[in-house]
């Protein structure tokens, strides 16, 4: 049985990335893969909260961004810890690529690697489904310290919970995150 990580929250603050901070966390993931990878082909946003972000980096990147269902946590309650289970909806995935191949580079993007077990199931999912010269590489906004799986690039280490502009605000208060001025690599 593999023992799934425990995200770290201090339970000092809130944080909230605001749009501003998604703004710039964005153009800093998208210098940083054109910088590493001359071309990205594919774009595939996490639902849900991968979904904005790869939007973005898609528009920049000149490509059509695609979506994928997955789900880690049974609910949106703060604080919840990971699971290891993580759903992921890949037969409608499929179905949109027409059952063709993914070749070239595909980003995978996603708002938070909490603890990495998301990433690594949809790496799974994505294999029956890639060309043999594909390559993933993967972003996150955010990167949770107690996540044992690291994406290839993220902005923000976090080690409490963290709010993001498509969801609904706490009621608790929040912390801003500031804006970003590098993005690390994991690679």
């Amino acid at each position: 049985m593999t023992r799934t990580a425990q995200r770290v929250f201090e339970h000092r603050r809130i944080w909230r990335v605001t749009p501003d901070a998604l703004r710039e966390a964005c153009l800093l993931l998208f210098a940083a893969i054109s910088r590493d990878h001359p071309t990205v082909d594919h774009v595939v946003g996490i639902a849900n909260g991968g979904v904005a972000p790869a939007h973005i980096l898609a528009a920049r990147l000149g490509v059509k961004p695609r979506t994928v269902q997955a789900r880690h946590n049974t609910d949106d309650d703060l604080y919840r810890q990971a699971t290891g289970k993580v759903t992921v909806d890949f037969d409608a995935f499929h179905r949109t690529l027409g059952h063709r191949e993914l070749d070239g580079t595909i980003l995978v993007v996603d708002d938070i690697c909490g603890s990495g077990a998301t990433l690594r199931e949809l790496r799974n999912a994505l294999t029956p489904v890639l060309a043999p010269d594909s390559r993933v590489i993967t972003a996150t906004l955010c990167l949770n310290t107690g996540a044992q799986t690291c994406p290839n690039y993220s902005v923000w280490a976090v080690s409490d919970w963290v709010s993001f502009p498509w969801e609904k605000r706490p009621d608790q208060p929040t912390t801003d995150l500031p804006i970003p001025d590098r993005v690390t690599s994991h690679a």
